[in-house]
């Protein structure tokens, strides 16, 4: 019978130790996400989310695993466990501001506004002098009816750059559903003076016009908003009732004719009354 020596086993358990030693160690919470970071940069979300979650797995805390993997969620439209991962982010650090404008984004998809706010304030406070997200947070507060609110932030986004003809135009629109109609005048006036190609302007400013019954001058502003936009058939519409206000029904039935060409399904009782 074969004998095994003892230098025998000393020698096998000795090579055993050496070959576990020589083992591939696990990867660790860092290897994962530079991995997962590799497959984000390739657009490859799934495969960066499972990284991730690898990540998150071994680092519960792991706040820019929790952040990353949101925004694969979002990139691929799956903005409930988006918000989840980025609600799990502000919870670690509420102070992780990139974290807000994918969420806040989220919130105006779902045009849950009020939340949004709520995070557009946070971005503010991280930057006063955001004039973007200061014009954002106003139109949200405009959506909400809140015209108030919706005017003053249009008011901060003017300090900050008297040039922006779409902050004056908005609080312009905020004037108005506030029945201060001169100063609403005015915002369009100036928005149409900071930006002449700026056809909403125009055509907000002739609305006002027409609901004041000054229909000499809404007229021209209708037509300015059609020479920057020939397809704008909310235009053709109004001008055509306020030409038909003027007494001008041929005129009138000329716009209304030109807006069912272009689709119009609310002109076709006028044309029916007025036109021959």
């Amino acid at each position: 019978m074969y004998k095994i020596s003892t230098l025998t086993v000393i020698l096998f358990l000795a090579i055993a130790n050496f070959s576990f030693s020589q083992e591939t160690p696990a990867p660790t919470a860092a290897d994962f996400m530079k991995t997962g970071v590799a497959k984000f940069n390739e657009k490859n979300y799934d495969s960066a989310i499972f990284y991730f979650t690898k990540v998150i797995e071994l680092d519960a805390k792991n706040i820019d695993a929790y952040f990353s993997r949101g925004v694969c969620y979002n990139n691929l439209q799956n903005f409930d466990n988006a918000l989840v991962d980025f609600n799990k982010v502000v919870e670690i650090d509420p102070k992780y501001n990139d974290v807000y404008n994918f969420r806040v984004n989220i919130y105006m998809k779902m045009k849950d506004y009020e939340k949004a706010i709520g995070d557009y304030d946070k971005i503010i406070a991280a930057n006063p002098k955001n004039e973007k997200a200061i014009m954002t947070r106003g139109k949200l507060y405009y959506a909400m009816k809140d015209y108030m609110m919706a005017a003053s932030d249009f008011d901060q986004v003017l300090e900050i750059n008297p040039n922006n003809a779409d902050a004056y135009n908005s609080r312009g629109q905020a004037n108005k559903n506030m029945n201060q109609n001169d100063n609403a005048i005015a915002d369009y006036s100036k928005a149409i003076e900071m930006n002449p190609a700026l056809a909403i302007a125009y055509y907000n400013r002739a609305l006002l016009y027409s609901t004041m019954q000054k229909y000499d001058l809404a007229i021209p502003d209708y037509t300015k908003a059609i020479e920057l936009n020939s397809n704008d058939v909310d235009s053709y519409v109004n001008r055509g009732s306020a030409r038909y206000n003027a007494n001008d029904t041929k005129g009138a039935c000329e716009d209304w004719k030109k807006a069912k060409d272009l689709g119009s399904k609310d002109v076709d009782e006028m044309i029916s009354k007025f036109c021959k």
